[in-house]
């Protein structure tokens, strides 16, 4: 019976316990994989009725079971599922404040409780666990504007809102810092002084910090960067609006150091941000990048909250981002994979085979993740997945894809010169000189410009 459900052999481990569950002595387990297994054959209606019959003893199962009939009955069915009603039950509030949603006056919307700063939202209350001195009547309202606007604009428009313009640009360089390859790369283009602030996510998920923390200490200790680590719960956001944990929008990320970019003097705010989504939309087909509203709104956006918009890598691709993570010699410290043990990555993510995969690491290419994002049309992180599969010489695996392999991408590890003309002014040419270190510039014509793989 273990064989056979440790294998996957559903029936067969059923077959047998079968056998033994009315063994008082084995009747615990028995039930468990039998009822386990109809759940991993997505038989969710065998999943309640056994659940009935026995107790309720596999109540969380087959609440999900439940949720997932639903779903299946009514491809228009909103609700959330259980485990994310629990997370959401799960979360705290302040303890002495009974604000509310106010969408006349967003900086109103925060509050502090000793180190902790709030935010009421029209769902609820999140939350931030500040440094020690921070203080939210010292911190400028356009900062808790901007954050506001990030956070819940996507379902809320109430919050894109006039700001002062009246905050100083500040002085120092700051970075939202995820630990993966692109922004450590963008970590050691930047000035040695530059803040790296990492957003830790304080609630239960699959998503494992120990990869990142090893990171983390090796760059505080070894590099001698300046490390600013910030616990929020503001992922959840966005499931109330029937989404997957995870960030409200592109800048969601870097929240914590808007609202500390008074606390720390923060005048620039820079983003991992690469070529594939700069100059080339969802690296799939290429854009004048300097036109478009995005560019345009968010740059003055951030900068009315004076704060420039940095994005040292938009010129680089992620396959630079990787070669300037091996010349500078972080490869044994730096794991992509949010799924890691704290020194490998899981193999079976999409991370793990276009981030670890070209940099010589195991993955599984049939793993059903990496099979979901290779037969996406049309394909995610296209340009780079395509360099991904022909460096890792994988064209017979992917026939679908074969007429796209064709293109020579050998150029995808040089950068992109025009990109150098949006850096901040003041550490341009530091910027510039430590690209050109690393890598060499693309030759003209610019074969980024001709990128359009899905002829669309």
């Amino acid at each position: 019976m273990r064989r056979a459900y440790n294998k996957g052999n559903w029936e067969k481990a059923r077959y047998h316990a079968f056998k033994i569950v009315e063994q008082p002595k084995e009747q615990k387990l028995a039930r468990s994989v039998i009822i386990r297994s109809y759940w991993n054959e997505e038989n969710f209606t065998e999943v309640v009725h056994l659940n009935s019959l026995w107790e309720d003893g596999f109540q969380e199962l087959s609440e999900k079971a439940k949720y997932s009939l639903k779903k299946k009955r009514h491809s228009d069915y909103k609700t959330h599922h259980p485990r994310i009603l629990n997370i959401h039950k799960s979360q705290p509030t302040p303890q002495y404040n009974e604000k509310q949603w106010n969408p006349e006056d967003i900086a109103s919307n925060f509050c502090q409780e000793g180190s902790r700063l709030w935010m009421v939202h029209p769902q609820g209350w999140t939350h931030w666990d500040m440094p020690e001195g921070f203080a939210l009547n010292t911190t400028h309202p356009d900062l808790l504007k901007l954050t506001a606007e990030i956070l819940l604009y996507p379902w809320h428009k109430s919050t894109q809102t006039a700001l002062e313009g009246t905050r100083k640009v500040g002085s120092m360089p700051a970075l939202a810092f995820s630990a993966g390859t692109d922004s450590t790369a963008a970590a050691f283009i930047m000035p040695q002084n530059t803040i790296l602030g990492y957003h830790r996510r304080n609630f239960e998920s699959i998503l494992d910090h120990r990869n990142a923390d090893r990171l983390l200490e090796h760059m505080k200790k070894a590099r001698g960067k300046t490390i600013v680590d910030i616990s929020s719960n503001h992922e959840l956001i966005r499931t109330y609006a029937f989404k997957q944990i995870g960030f409200s929008s592109d800048f969601a990320c870097a929240t914590h150091l808007i609202l500390l970019a008074d606390h720390f003097d923060i005048g620039a705010l820079a983003f991992g941000m690469p070529l594939d989504n700069t100059w080339l939309m969802k690296g799939r087909i290429f854009r004048d990048f300097t036109e478009t509203p995005y560019f345009k709104y968010w740059t003055e956006r951030f900068l009315n909250a004076g704060i420039e918009l940095f994005l040292p890598l938009a010129g680089i691709s992620e396959a630079g981002a990787m070669i300037i993570c091996q010349n500078e010699q972080i490869i044994p410290f730096l794991n992509s994979c949010l799924r890691g043990d704290g020194i490998n990555g899981c193999g079976k993510c999409w991370k793990c085979f276009h981030k670890n995969g070209p940099l010589g690491r195991p993955f599984d290419l049939k793993a059903k993740e990496i099979q979901i994002f290779l037969h996406r049309k049309p394909l995610p992180t296209a340009t780079h997945a395509l360099w991904a599969l022909q460096q890792l010489k994988l064209q017979s695996e992917v026939p679908e894809l074969s007429n796209l392999l064709e293109t020579d991408l050998s150029w995808w590890t040089s950068y992109y010169p025009p990109a150098k003309q949006i850096l901040p002014e003041r550490w341009r040419e530091e910027t510039w000189n430590k690209i050109c270190n690393h890598l060499t510039p693309m030759e003209e014509p610019y074969p980024v410009e001709s990128i359009n793989h899905f002829n669309e």
